[in-house]
Formats: C-alpha cells, structure tokens, sequence
C-alpha cells in the first residue's frame, strides 16, 4: 500500500511538472503573437530608429524567438520575469504585492463560500421539500445568476452613491502613503474599502458549491447506512454530520476549476472596484503590451490552479477511506 501511495504521488508530481512546463511555453508563444510593438507606448516622435532597437535590445527582443524562449524558461526556475516595460521595474516587485491584493480577498471569500456550502447545504439538503429549503435555494441560484460586474455595479450603486456607507473604489484614500501587509490587515480602513469587492466575490460564487453539497446530502440520504446510523439512535444531527462528510469530496473537486474561475471572477471585480490586484494589472499590461508583466500574471494564477489541483487530488485519500491507490 506504501508503495501504491508513493507511485501514486511520484506520477502526480510529473504530470504537475508536465503541465507547468506546457504551460511556460503557451505563455511565451501566446504574448509573442499578439499583434504591436511594446516599444510603441514607450516612445515618442522624437526617438529615432536607432533609440527604438536599443529599447528593444535592453529587454532582450532583439534575440532569435528561439533564444528568447531557451531564456525566458531559464529565468523562469530561478524565479526571474525580467524587467516590466511599463514600470522599469522588476517584475515581481510590481506583480506581488498586487498578488497579495487580490488574494487578500479572494481567499476569504472562498474560505467563507466553501463553510456555507458543507453547513447550510447539508441543512439544506436534509430538509428538502421544506419552506426553508426552497428559500435557501432560491436565494444563493438568483445571486449566481447576475455577473461579477453587474453585482458589483449594483452594490456600487446602493452602498456607495445611495447611501454613501462605503468608498467608490480603491484601496486606501489617495496619496496616502503604501501599508506592508501586517499594517494592510489590521487596519480598519482597509476593511472599509475591501467590503464591497469582497461582497461582491461572496455573493457571485455562494451559490454553486451550496447546491451541489444539497445534492449530494440529497443522494446520500437514501443510502442503507444513513438509516442504519437511525436505527442505532443517533441524532438528526450526528446522522446528518456523517452524511455531509461523505459528500464532501465532490465539494473538494469542484474547488479545483472553482479558482481559476475566481480568478476570473477577480479580474471583473477588480476593474470595477478599481482594486490594485493582479486581474487589473493584468488588464493593464496587456493594453500597454507590457509582456513581462502579462506573462507572470497568467504563469502565477495558472500555477496556483495546477497546485490547487494536485493538493485536491493529494487529499482525496484523507477525506474518503475508501479510495486505494491500486497499481496503474
């Protein structure tokens, strides 16, 4: 069994290191066919030829496409993604605070989301047919069913502009000076203007996982053991806790597509809020055709779905007994 378990993970490990590597190369070929010259926004009328190829020299462009990819994937293990041609400042200081930004409110709501559904799906579930349930179910689908940007558009409107509770968009008041991350989260100013994209998160992704956990308690409920467990004299309660354990792995899987699709999600959220995350960044790059940054915007959110994914399926052995890894 150890050594089933440890084939298991090995194989798991490469196919990660596969994809990430399939991954590098769709990046660097993808920003290299996008139409326009990254130099265009950073020159003027008064530069020359000459000045326009010692740009393009600077940042490596004047290399064969060949020699730029066998350096960009060597950078790219030791943690380098060169020089932003919008900033002119190394990539990862522009990129990862804005990362912090972004999962600041991303991994809250998510956190939040995914409770919801294990505890009121599960409630929801078990009493199926009841006023409440219809409620609960109605409410969470008419959420899901409206866009990120309308959503937040329509918390805009009311707690904004209508009742003026919080800030129109942003992070912090303009010209006040940069928080590290410690200042960041124990400041009440910060909660103040991450309340409605936050909000906005919540609301847009509380429905799918809580219906799909009310499914599954649904199917679960007619199994022989949930009436076996009855009849040994558990309470609803207890009855109901081993039938939400049993049906939590589905939830687990649906956590994997689930962050790309936040990350998504953020990218709308964060143009609207005007929040400074990696979605808005990324949207700005790819109009000032700032490659580097673009490219390790899509590497970072695309390489935390891959991990979320191989930690999803890592854990499927601890949340269900009754899955072995056999030999393949």
């Amino acid at each position: 069994m150890a050594n089933n378990v440890t084939n298991y993970v090995a194989w798991r490990l490469a196919r990660f290191v596969f994809l990430l590597f399939a991954l590098i190369t769709i990046i660097f070929f993808l920003f290299r066919v996008m139409p326009g010259d990254p130099t265009a926004l950073l020159l003027t009328g008064n530069f020359s030829e000459e000045a326009r190829q010692a740009m393009l020299e600077n940042f490596g462009l004047d290399k064969p496409l060949h020699e730029q990819y066998f350096i960009f994937i060597v950078n790219i293990f030791q943690g380098e993604f060169g020089r932003s041609y919008f900033y002119k400042e190394p990539v990862l200081d522009v990129i990862i605070p804005r990362m912090v930004n972004t999962l600041l409110i991303m991994i809250p709501a998510l956190s939040l989301v995914m409770i919801n559904a294990y505890i009121t799906g599960s409630y929801l579930g078990w009493n199926k047919g009841t006023l409440r349930e219809r409620i609960g179910t109605y409410l969470p689908l008419s959420l899901r069913a409206m866009p990120h940007f309308v959503l937040g558009l329509f918390l805009l409107m009311i707690f904004s502009y209508w009742l003026n509770w919080f800030p129109i968009g942003g992070m912090g008041p303009i010209g006040g000076r940069e928080l590290n991350l410690i200042e960041t989260i124990t400041s009440p100013t910060f909660y103040k203007y991450a309340a409605l994209p936050f909000a906005t998160a919540l609301f847009h992704y509380i429905g799918d996982p809580l219906l799909l956990m009310r499914s599954n308690i649904i199917s679960e409920r007619n199994k022989d053991y949930i009436e076996l467990l009855e009849l040994k004299g558990l309470s609803p309660r207890k009855v109901r806790e081993h039938a939400a354990r049993n049906s939590l792995l589905p939830l687990l899987t649906w956590l994997t597509p689930m962050v790309g699709v936040a990350f998504g999600g953020q990218i709308l959220i964060e143009v609207v809020f005007s929040w400074p995350g990696i979605g808005r960044a990324l949207v700005l790059a790819a109009q000032r055709q700032d490659f580097p940054i673009a490219q390790a915007a899509f590497f970072i959110i695309a390489f935390l779905v891959l991990l979320t994914n191989l930690i999803v399926d890592l854990a499927y052995g601890y949340f269900d007994p009754r899955i072995t890894y056999g030999e393949s």
